[in-house]
């Protein structure tokens, strides 16, 4: 079986800086998209509700793509390229599955219902704020779950790699290491 190679810890520090950069620039994101969904779903004001979801429309999908991918990317290659590995932790794991759910969620089920935000709610500025959440259906509420639950999901991996509990993923795993294949 061949190994990946360490990476070198001026390559570990590069990888590691841009994925925190990834998850904490996700987690602002998550931020900014609650005040923007918030304001469309609560404003009276037709040109705000208009402004919210063009701005929604716009920023999330490229923003979310490339913060995710990066998210994923980095702790993939942190995971085969240091000593914590992909699966020997449960922390490790634990982590993996989130960014994998997440990357997913945000590819197949934020970004199509976001991308034809701004062009749904272009000439619905006049109407007053129902009348722009009216033409977008149940998109306004459901606009609100996607950047709680990533936020506290993301929160939550920080959690877990600065604590890194529960230990091995199985019994196993020292003993293959001490044995060193």
């Amino acid at each position: 079986m061949t190994r990946i190679p360490r990476l070198t810890p001026t390559w570990r520090k590069t990888v590691l800086v841009l994925h925190i950069a990834g998850g904490v620039g996700w987690m602002g994101l998550d931020v900014g998209l609650v005040i923007l969904a918030a304001t469309g779903l609560t404003t009276a004001n037709g040109r705000t509700a208009v402004s919210c979801y063009t701005a929604i429309g716009l920023v999330v999908p490229p923003a979310v793509l490339t913060l995710s991918l990066i998210m994923l990317t980095t702790g993939l290659i942190l995971g085969l390229g240091t000593k914590w590995g992909l699966l020997r932790y449960w922390w490790v794991l634990v982590k993996l599955a989130l960014g994998l759910v997440l990357t997913g969620l945000a590819l197949f089920a934020l970004l199509p219902a976001t991308m034809t935000l701004s062009d749904a709610v272009a000439s619905e500025g006049d109407g007053g704020g129902a009348a722009v959440r009216a033409s977008l259906g149940a998109i306004p509420v459901q606009l609100m779950f996607p950047p709680v639950v990533s936020f506290l999901a993301l929160g939550f991996a920080l959690v877990v790699s600065v604590f890194k509990p529960w230990g091995r993923l199985h019994k196993f795993a020292a003993v293959r290491e001490q044995v060193g294949t």
